[in-house]
């Protein structure tokens, strides 16, 4: 069991600090193990990873712990190797998937603000806070981004609705999502989401979880919604096929419960 307290600012690297390793949009792991873990400092000096930023993550079961963005996927470790990160989401313990999440959207912010949106001036890192500075635009600090979305499991008595992406494999369905759009409440965006993706009506929101989702940086504020009127209509775009499943009647794969809120929507749904 592992226990992450999130944190912005360490004077040094103790020598018990621990490392997650990222390269482009791939992590560090191992192929002789089960599970992606971070490896320690003895562990990083034996790498020879060539680090192009560090940055600090907060205390990993009391230990400093950091995110490192290598220069190359080259490591020297025995059985190592750099996996996609939607790929390496099976292996991501549970209690670690918060952190690695944490890791991926920090990443993605330096990477992503490295000069001043204004001047276009360099941008260096706050001391203190997890921002970006300019040091001639004074006062303009850019912080992580983080995009909110809704998601919810809309159900009509013992059915719940699924949809297929195109983007999804073939017989993959999850839960209808979107993003809101400024000047609008959770609330409006799911309704309007629900009905521009598959024409149908929704009624006594009821919210259930949230979850930071990295890919790239998504908060995602779940929901339950009871059908209220309509007819299941796909709009094409997004969503080309959308069904009524039942606990008898399910899909031929749906997302993890253990890593994905989609998941544990339907879990928790088909338990009750």
């Amino acid at each position: 069991m592992f226990n992450f307290e999130p944190a912005n600012y360490i004077e040094n690297t103790p020598k018990d600090s621990e490392f997650f390793i990222l390269f482009e949009q791939s992590i560090l792991t191992f192929s002789n193990e089960n599970f992606i873990r971070p490896i320690s400092s003895d562990e990083l000096t034996w790498s020879y990873i060539e680090e192009e930023e560090r940055h600090f993550l907060g205390f990993l079961d009391k230990k400093p712990c950091f995110v490192i963005l290598s220069k190359n996927s080259n490591c020297e470790l025995e059985n190592s190797m750099f996996v996609d990160f939607r790929s390496a989401l099976g292996r991501m313990p549970d209690q670690l998937f918060d952190v690695i999440a944490r890791s991926i959207q920090i990443i993605n912010w330096s990477k992503d603000h490295k000069y001043c949106g204004s001047c276009g001036n360099k941008m260096d890192r706050h001391l203190l806070e997890r921002a970006m500075e300019c040091s001639i635009c004074k006062g303009q600090l850019v912080y992580p981004r983080i995009s909110p979305c809704v998601i919810a499991l809309i159900y009509r008595e013992s059915e719940f609705l699924l949809a297929h992406n195109k983007n999804f494999p073939p017989g993959f369905y999850s839960t209808l999502a979107g993003f809101i759009e400024p000047g609008e409440s959770v609330e409006n965006a799911l309704k309007r989401e629900v009905d521009e993706e598959v024409g149908i009506k929704i009624k006594n929101l009821e919210y259930f979880a949230s979850q930071a989702w990295p890919f790239p940086s998504q908060l995602m504020i779940g929901f339950y919604a009871e059908y209220e009127s309509g007819e299941l209509k796909p709009d094409g775009v997004e969503i080309d096929d959308a069904q009524w499943f039942s606990a008898e009647n399910m899909p031929t794969n749906v997302p993890p419960a253990n890593i994905s809120i989609s998941g544990r929507l339907i879990e928790n749904f088909l338990k009750k």
